[in-house]
């Protein structure tokens, strides 16, 4: 007996920094991946603060430390610094709670055979994500509005437009 299969899961990767200070969440998101990608989000980083020296807290992924990655840190002459995590300890990482979030947004019991429109949903709730880890009475992550219903209302926008 063959039972048909929904298609394969499609994944986007997003790469992600944080401003501690001021909440403000940048990314870039790709196909895959890998030092090219990062380079680039890294890239992007130095653009959006291009008068600031900059810490970047990282973990241990094996595409930070590749041998390209260690030709652009040193490129970059101490204005982009590492602060290399220990091994095996996200929680010390406060990205990963904005990866908490979006998987739990968009991941969660969720299938998406589309990764345009995946891209599309991760793209309009990164814009409407602000962290805030330094207030000593409740770290949050907040949205600007409600996700769920403005994806809704999205939907009902294109349904009524193609109408």
């Amino acid at each position: 007996m063959r039972v048909a299969a929904a298609g394969a899961d499609q994944r986007i990767a997003v790469y992600g920094a944080v401003d501690y200070a001021s909440g403000r969440l940048v990314w870039r998101t790709a196909a895959h991946k890998d030092g090219t990608g990062f380079a680039a989000f890294l890239e992007q980083v130095a653009q959006t603060w291009a008068q600031e020296d900059l810490v970047l807290v990282l973990d241990n992924v094996s595409y930070h430390r590749s041998a390209a990655m260690r030709t652009w840190w040193t490129a970059q002459k101490g204005r982009l610094l590492p602060f290399w995590l220990p091994a095996y300890t996200p929680n010390l990482n406060l990205l990963e709670r904005v990866w908490c979030l979006l998987k739990q947004k968009l991941a969660c019991h969720r299938f998406w055979a589309d990764r345009d429109g995946l891209r599309q949903a991760a793209t309009i709730l990164l814009q409407q994500i602000t962290a805030h880890f330094h207030s000593p009475a409740r770290p949050s992550i907040r949205l600007a509005h409600n996700f769920c219903q403005s994806a809704r209302n999205r939907v009902h926008n294109s349904m009524s437009a193609s109408a």
